[in-house]
Formats: structure tokens, C-alpha cells, sequence
């Protein structure tokens, strides 16, 4: 196999990756909603391309994600969250469990609060934009 057919082969491999982390869970019962009756709530994907600190959310009511889910729809009103802060360089996981109060047709994303240089993570805070 050439030196670029390779690499075109592990660029597709890459993107498929990166592609399949993008769903969002539905966290309610019932048909789908339109996005103005919920809220979405997203971490960051799980491949994260070299990114120095990655929040990544691991569930919402007791319901855990897949690997290719990085968010939920979510309805309006108080919800648990169960999330992992990672930072790269010192390999340190920290996990934390946020009551996040979400509004209708709002998305809501998850934002690490780092110390010491970036090189742990103190908490998580979510963070709303319309």
C-alpha cells in the first residue's frame, strides 16, 4: 500500500470518528420534540483532536450515553448530570454530578474550570446559549 493511500486511509478512519461522536440522545419519553419544547444539553465529543481539556458528558438521570452520543434533549426543569473532566497531559480524570435547571429551546454546554496551569480540573460549569 502507498505511503498516500494510507494516509488518505487513516484520514477517512479520522473523520468517520470524529462523525460518529456528534448524536444526541433523546432524554424524555415519547415522539421526538421540536427543539423549542427542549433543552439540549452537549460536552465535547470523544475524540478529541489533541484539545488540552475535554468535559465530556457520561449521563443525564441515571441514562448513560454511547460512545457516539455527546449530548441530550432534555425537557425543561432540573435534571442530574454525571461528568468527566479530563485533562490531557497529566492523563487526570475528574468526575463530577451537577442538578442543572434547563429552560426550553436553550442549549446548554459544558465548560471546564480548570487551576494550576491547566493541569487539573476544579469543576465544571454549564454554561446556556441560545
Amino acid at each position: 500500500m502507498s505511503a498516500l493511500l494510507r494516509e488518505h486511509a487513516w484520514s477517512c478512519a479520522g473523520l468517520l470518528l470524529l462523525c460518529s461522536g456528534c448524536a444526541s440522545l433523546q432524554g424524555y419519553d415519547g415522539a421526538k420534540r421540536p427543539g423549542e419544547e427542549v433543552a439540549r444539553i452537549s460536552g465535547d465529543l470523544r475524540v478529541t483532536a489533541g484539545s488540552p481539556v475535554s468535559v465530556l458528558l457520561r449521563q443525564v438521570d441515571g441514562h448513560t450515553l454511547n460512545l457516539s452520543e455527546n449530548g441530550v434533549d432534555v425537557l425543561p426543569g432540573t435534571h442530574t448530570l454525571l461528568v468527566d473532566c479530563l485533562i490531557k497531559e497529566t492523563s487526570r480524570t475528574s468526575r463530577y454530578s451537577i442538578e442543572a435547571d434547563v429552560s426550553a429551546g436553550r442549549h446548554y454546554k459544558l465548560r471546564p474550570q480548570t487551576a494550576a496551569g491547566m493541569r487539573e480540573c476544579s469543576g465544571v460549569e454549564l454554561e446556556a446559549s441560545d
